[in-house]
């Protein structure tokens, strides 16, 4: 079974394709650069109030898996030509409750409480 929570995405820019990951490592990445809270501010970015700033940080540091030597002028041309990038990436890290059945600690909650 795949790993809903190592999410990725992909995208082109001038014929190089990009690979995306969010997983704990970006986030740290991401909490590093900035000194925020990632998971709050991925919540402000799907809900629109993330700052540019903050979604050029996100963009960095779901790159650096993949390429280690992006910057955050390449994240900011990445972003400039397509910005859904960014919550592609999100939502295929965030698997909806009825997937988080099918993984491990959702069943041991189910077995404890019934």
């Amino acid at each position: 079974m795949a790993n809903r929570f190592l999410g990725e995405a992909t995208t082109t820019l001038n014929d190089v394709r990009y690979t995306l990951r969010c997983d704990f490592n970006a986030m740290c990445e991401f909490e590093e650069e900035t000194g925020r809270n990632a998971l709050t501010a991925f919540e402000q970015f799907e809900s629109g109030g993330a700052t540019a700033k903050d979604m050029r940080a996100m963009m960095r540091a779901f790159l650096v898996h993949h390429h280690p030597d992006a910057t955050p002028q390449l994240a900011g041309e990445i972003m400039s030509a397509d910005i859904d990038v960014l919550m592609r990436v999100i939502q295929a890290a965030s698997p909806e409750p009825d997937e988080v059945q099918d993984l491990g600690n959702a069943k041991a909650k189910a077995r404890k409480a019934g």
